[in-house]
Order: C-alpha cells, then structure tokens, then sequence
C-alpha cells in the first residue's frame, strides 16, 4: 500500500497529514509551529518539522507546501529539508497557496488571507498569484494588517479597549504593558506571525459595533479587493462567472470580513457574477492531493 504525506506550512504552523490508497485512510496526522521558508529561522522550521512528523509512517510519496517559496532557489531548499526527514520517498515541494487551490476543486480563483495574503489560480495550464509580497511590501488584508490595527487600538486608547481585545492582548503577549509588549513584537522572530494572532479581536469587535475595527475592515478589504480585481482582469478576462474561494484564518475571525469584501467587489466588478465561498476541506488536503498526483504520474 502507497504512504502519501501532504505538509501544509504556513507562517503560524505547520501540519502533517500521512493517508493510504484511499484518501479517508488516516494514517497519522501531526501539528507544530511555523516553517515559513523566508522568515522563519531554519533551525526552528527544522524544530518544528521533526516535531510535526514525529509518528509519521514511511511514505512513498511527499509534497511539502510552503509559505516563503518564492523562487526555485528556495524550492531546492524546500525539497532538501524534506529530504533530511524522508530520504526515501519521491518529494515535491510547492508555495502554501498551491495547496489551498487544489482543496477547492471547481473553484476559479483562491484568495488565501492567513498570517499573510494572495490571490491565486490557474491560468494557461499553471498557477498564477497576485500579491503575497509580504507584510512589509504587501499581503493586503491579511491577519497581520489586522492585528496591527487591533494592538495600535490597544496601545493608543486602553482605556477604551473592550474586554475580549484586553483578554487577547494578555494571552498573546503575557502582559498588558507597553515596554513588554513592544518588546515582545520586535524581539520576535516573526512580527507578523505573532500581530496576525490578534486578528480575531478585530472580528469580534467589529461585531459589538465598534468603530476602529469596521473602519479596519473596511480600509483592509478595500485593499485585498483590488488585489482581486486586479487578478480576475489580468488573468480570467472573458469569465462572466466567477467562483472564488476564501482560504486562511482571517475568514475564521468574523462574519464582517467576508461580508465586507462581497460588498467590495459587487461594487468594482458590477458585470460580474461573483460566488463566494468559505474553503470547506483544509488546504492540508490539497498538500496530500498534489502527493498523491505524483503517484498518477508514474
């Protein structure tokens, strides 16, 4: 019997899904922490893949989707580090969104707003992206922008903080003072990992109606629609129709978001027939999907 292991890692963890001939043959499943390729430090992304396999049976096929694979470079990197783990089984390493993708079969398009954000699909026999530049030069809509805006809330205006913001900050930093939490955010490996954690406050928030965090959503919605726009223009030009997928944790935040973004592009893309739903498979089954597409190839 075949072993097809898919690994979704992404900027906030990491999971491991191990599957037998059938694809609801569970063989084991494992989580860890962050092993993004770009900004996580290699030693920790070894960490956390160890300890995310740990149980793992020996597979005969693998396909590791990254977050941070951004170049063949780096997919060399990908396809070495999942062979200090797996040795003797075929690999395949491939960016995080391409797993997302290949979770929603049927769809047009997928818009993946997690840690970080993009827009992907396929388009002229491969996959095509918009955005995904990162949280300093992109990454529109995405956990980080939001849980910036929710901890700048915090700071500038604590006594106006509402109780599950209060309650967020503490779990996520362990203290309520500035100096330990601005420490915190710099002192980490990875700021935008540890600010996309506050992301759901925002979504609370903007459900008891207060004003920072429906303005958030607005401005950060605004934004990832024209990343959107700019994607079905570019690459699905003719399409009258179009199914759009929501993959990542923002979606699991709150209602407001997906709402907000409707709204957002029902007001650019007016022609257009615009069906919008929340990914229903994790996009680890994609990860195990395009293993087991390996095996087809052979």
């Amino acid at each position: 019997m075949a072993v097809f292991v898919g690994l979704d890692c992404g900027g906030s963890s990491s999971r491991v899904l191990a599957v037998g001939s059938e694809p609801d043959d569970i063989l084991y499943q494992g989580q860890s922490g962050a092993a993004n390729l770009v900004s996580t430090p290699e030693s920790r992304i070894r960490r956390n893949l160890a300890h995310a396999i740990k149980d793992c049976p020996e597979p005969d096929f693998v396909c590791g989707c990254f977050a941070g694979l951004i170049n063949e470079q780096i997919r060399e990197k990908a396809i070495g580090l999942l062979r200090e783990f797996f040795p003797s089984a075929e690999l395949r390493a491939e960016p995080d969104y391409t797993a997302a993708l290949y979770a929603a079969p049927g769809t047009d398009l997928c818009v993946i707003a997690g840690t970080g954000s993009l827009v992907c699909s396929r388009s002229g026999g491969k996959i095509v992206k918009s955005g995904g530049r990162g949280y300093i030069l992109g990454d529109e809509g995405s956990g980080f922008y939001f849980g910036r805006d929710a901890l700048v809330q915090f700071l500038n205006r604590r006594t106006e903080a509402s109780p599950y913001l209060v309650n967020t900050v503490q779990e996520v930093f362990g203290s309520l003072e500035e100096p330990d939490i601005v420490a915190a955010v710099y002192r980490g490996p990875s700021p935008a990992t540890v600010l996309a954690k506050l992301a759901r406050a925002v979504g609370n928030d903007a459900a008891m109606g207060h004003d920072y965090a429906l303005q958030s959503i607005e401005r950060n919605m605004d934004a990832l629609a024209k990343v959107i726009v700019g994607h079905i223009l570019q690459h699905h030009t003719d399409q009258e129709e179009v199914r759009i997928t929501l993959s990542g944790g923002v979606w699991k935040a709150g209602n407001h978001f997906k709402i907000t973004l409707e709204e957002k592009l029902a007001g650019y893309l007016p022609k257009r027939h615009l069906q919008i739903a929340k990914l229903t498979k994790p996009p680890l089954r994609g990860a195990v999907e395009l293993a087991r597409e390996m095996n087809h190839g052979n």
